[in-house]
C-alpha cells in the first residue's frame, strides 16, 4: 500500500471554538446541572429517544452507575458476554455484583439468547454490548428475560436497530466518549434511560450534592441529597462541549465509513475472497468502532494473519485480550483485593463453554474503516487483502 490511512482533524475549528468559549466563561466545572452539560445531555437524550440522559466522567463510570441503578446485587450476578473491553467486565463488580459470562452466537458478537436465559437465573441483570457498533438483537434478547438490561453502546454511537436507536433498548445505554470512540470528549461517558428511577439512583452515585438537591424527588432517595455515594463521576465541562460538537458531526463521519466499506465490500465479492462481514437488516444502522470481517476458511495461526496483514499496511484494530483467561478473573484472591464485598458466588469461566467466542478471536480481523471519502484508498485494503488471503489461505 501506498497511501496512508485517511484522517480528518481528531478536533477541529467548531471543537476549538466552543473549548474557548467555556475557557472565557472561567468555569470548568459545574456542580450542579450547568449550561455545558444540560446540552450535552439533552441532545444526547433527543438523539436515542430516552427521557433522561445523564453524563458522566468515562463509559465506565456509566456503566457503573447503570448497574447499580437497575439493582445489580451482590446475590446474583450481571450476564454478559466476554467479547467486550474489560472494563465493562469490572463494571459488574463496582457496582456491587459479579459477571456471570454467556458464550456469543455463532457467527455473531453478541451474547446469545440461549446464554442469556441460562444465566437469567443466577443474575439481578444483564449487560448487552453492541460489539463494534453492530447492534444486537435487542428485540429477541429483551423478550428472552425478564431482567434489566444495561446496554453497552461504547463502540455503537449512532446506531439503530429496527429504526430504534441503541441506547434505548433496554434499561438503560452507556457510551463512551474515550478519544478513540466515534464521539470524543479526550474521556467522558452518558447514560440513557426513560426511567426515572433508574435517572434518579444513577444520579446518586457520583454526582455533586448541588445537583442531588435540585433533581433528586423520590421519598427513598432524599436520604441522599447531601452526599450520594461521593464518588467523583461528573463529567467536566471541557468534555461535555467537545462530545457535543462531535455528535454534531456524527451523521458525516457515518456516511463516510459507510461509503468506504461498500468500496470494500465490492472487491471482497468481486474476488470472492473467504470472508464475511456483519449486516444489519431493515431499518438497522451500525455504529463505527471497528469492523469485523470473518474468514470462512480454517485459521491456524491467527496472529501471523494479522501480522501479515498489518505488514501490507491493512489498517487493524488489535483484538481484545481474552480476559476469560486474564488472572483478575481466574484467581478470586486478587479479585478481593478490590471487592471484598464478593461472597464466593463469583466462579472463573471455564474457557472450554465459550467454544463460539474462542472460534470467533480464531477467525476475525477487525478493520479500521476511515471517516472520510477514501475511495482509493479503500481500493488499495481491499487488493491487499486479496494478495494476502490468497497467499495465505490459498486461491480465493
Amino acid at each position: 500500500m501506498t497511501l496512508p490511512f485517511p484522517r480528518r482533524p481528531k478536533y477541529g475549528q467548531p471543537e476549538r471554538d466552543a473549548v474557548s468559549a467555556v475557557m472565557d466563561s472561567g468555569r470548568l466545572s459545574e456542580t450542579r446541572r450547568g449550561p455545558t452539560v444540560a446540552a450535552l445531555e439533552d441532545t444526547a437524550a433527543r438523539l436515542v429517544g430516552t427521557r433522561y440522559a445523564l453524563s458522566f466522567n468515562s463509559g465506565t463510570a456509566s456503566l457503573h452507575a447503570a448497574l447499580h441503578a437497575v439493582g445489580a446485587s451482590p446475590d446474583a450476578g450481571v450476564a454478559m458476554s466476554p467479547m467486550t473491553w474489560m472494563s465493562a467486565i469490572t463494571a459488574a463488580f463496582h457496582a456491587g455484583s459479579f459477571p456471570v459470562f454467556g458464550d456469543i452466537e455463532e457467527g455473531s458478537t453478541h451474547l446469545a439468547v440461549a446464554a442469556l436465559t441460562g444465566a437469567a437465573p443466577n443474575c439481578s441483570a444483564a449487560m448487552v454490548t453492541h460489539a463494534w457498533g453492530i447492534p444486537a438483537p435487542m428485540d429477541d434478547l429483551t423478550a428472552a428475560t425478564d431482567l434489566p438490561i444495561v446496554e453497552d453502546c461504547s463502540h455503537a454511537h449512532g446506531a439503530l436497530y429496527r429504526s430504534r436507536p441503541v441506547g434505548a433498548w433496554g434499561a438503560a445505554g452507556c457510551f463512551s466518549f474515550q478519544e478513540a470512540k466515534a464521539v470524543s470528549g479526550g474521556e467522558g461517558g452518558i447514560m440513557t434511560t426513560s426511567d426515572h428511577r433508574v435517572y434518579e439512583q444513577a444520579l446518586t452515585l457520583g454526582h455533586h450534592p448541588h445537583r442531588l438537591a435540585a433533581e433528586l424527588s423520590l421519598p427513598d432517595l432524599l436520604p441522599l441529597v447531601d452526599a450520594g455515594a461521593l464518588y467523583k463521576f461528573r463529567m467536566p465541562a471541557l468534555s461535555a462541549v467537545i462530545a457535543l460538537q462531535q455528535l454534531r458531526t456524527l451523521p458525516e463521519r457515518m456516511a463516510a465509513s459507510e461509503e468506504n466499506l461498500t468500496t470494500l465490500l465490492q472487491i471482497i465479492d468481486g474476488h470472492s475472497l473467504p470472508v464475511t462481514v456483519p449486516t444489519v437488516g431493515s431499518g438497522s444502522v451500525r455504529g463505527w468502532y471497528g469492523t469485523p470481517l470473518t474468514i470462512t476458511r480454517t485459521v491456524t495461526d491467527p496472529e501471523a494473519l494479522r501480522t501479515t496483514c498489518m505488514a501490507e499496511g491493512i489498517p487493524l484494530r488489535l483484538p481484545y485480550l481474552d480476559w476469560l483467561t486474564t488472572p483478575l478473573l481466574q484467581q478470586p484472591d486478587l479479585l478481593r483485593r478490590f471487592w471484598p464485598h464478593l461472597r464466593g458466588q463469583y466462579r472463573p469461566p471455564q474457557p472450554e463453554k465459550f467454544a463460539n467466542y474462542y472460534q470467533a478471536r480464531r477467525q476475525m480481523l477487525v478493520l479500521k474503516i476511515p471517516d472520510v471519502p477514501a475511495a482509493d484508498y479503500m481500493g488499495q485494503v481491499g487488493a491487499a487483502l486479496v494478495s494476502v488471503l490468497t497467499r495465505t489461505l490459498g486461491d480465493a
